[in-house]
């Protein structure tokens, strides 16, 4: 694909569909790549029947090699084929300022009621039964993703923790954002000018890219919270810092087995529990739209370009 035919330019020689597809098919190939990087420790340790379930330090090696090859390097491949500079591209030009990360995570904190009143709306979810196949793919699905997450966590010791937290936060946090919202929410503001569909239709794909499907709901929350903080500030730094934060305190309660268990940080509320988080949900959007002032005033107040704004074809 010539590089002048993915050009971002106001005329889109490209259509967005053939940019997509461009996007989706490097996914793939890097994915391919990328698995067999993370699988070589794997096949020389143990074999070729060797299990990586069995090894807490091989299966950090291969989600991190993993989320680098599906994430990361894709976002930066397409960057770089659009002719763009991939600073500017990806809006990573520009140093977060310190005033957007401290507002970034008080607006965590301030979404954390409407996160976990999503996830105990979510957890009660049941198909009929002409869909049992798909309720049990889906939790077949769910059981694999916390089976896994929790033979990361299973070992203790502040060497592990700072593995877990390298692999889980920090790789995902960089990963993940520079794919979603630095790569994939541009290109899909291609078909619309309208920032508000742009990062939630880019939040919906997020969620389901995870195929954890009784978390859809808060990852989907969550991933229109990093899309805003992209719009709001003009840097994808921001909602990198804003999602190394959020897994950074999952893994760090996760590891603590009091706080682990507390029905609190694992959304098991009781019904009664309903009765607060509901109010403390809607307080918490209602400041959390009037904490997005203090970053989109200033950002705004600079001239400075950001994505998906109305007229901006680009997100």
């Amino acid at each position: 694909m010539p590089v002048k035919m993915l050009k971002q330019d106001p005329q889109g020689q490209a259509h967005p569909f053939t940019q997509l597809l461009v996007f989706l098919f490097i996914t793939v190939v890097c994915a391919f790549v990328f698995s067999l990087l993370g699988a070589i420790p794997l096949y020389i340790i143990g074999g070729w029947d060797a299990d990586m379930t069995e090894s807490p330090d091989i299966l950090r090696w291969a989600q991190l090699i993993s989320s680098i090859g599906l994430f990361l390097v894709p976002a930066l491949f397409y960057a770089w084929l659009t002719g763009d500079d991939i600073r500017d591209f990806l809006s990573i030009r520009e140093r977060p300022k310190i005033p957007f990360l401290f507002w970034a995570l008080i607006g965590l904190f301030l979404l954390a009621p409407s996160i976990a009143l999503a996830e105990y709306l979510n957890r009660q979810m049941t198909f009929p039964e002409i869909l049992a196949p798909v309720e049990t793919w889906m939790r077949a699905q769910e059981d694999k993703a916390e089976q896994m997450t929790l033979l990361l966590l299973e070992q203790k010791g502040v060497v592990t923790l700072l593995f877990n937290l390298l692999v889980i936060a920090v790789g995902a946090g960089i990963t993940e954002e520079f794919y979603f919202r630095g790569a994939l929410q541009r290109i899909i503001a291609r078909w619309s000018g309208n920032p508000h569909v742009v990062i939630w239709v880019t939040a919906i794909i997020f969620s389901a890219f995870h195929l954890q499907f009784y978390g859809f709901l808060p990852r989907m929350l969550l991933g229109a919270y990093f899309g805003y903080l992209l719009l709001w500030t003009g840097s994808l730094w921001v909602p990198v810092f804003a999602h190394f934060a959020n897994n950074a305190i999952s893994v760090i309660g996760m590891s603590n087995q009091s706080i682990s268990e507390n029905p609190y940080f694992t959304s098991e509320l009781p019904t009664t529990a309903l009765y607060f988080y509901i109010p403390m949900a809607l307080l918490g959007l209602f400041f959390l739209w009037r904490t997005r002032k203090k970053m989109q005033n200033n950002h705004f107040r600079e001239g400075s370009d950001t994505v998906g704004r109305p007229g901006d074809a680009d997100a």
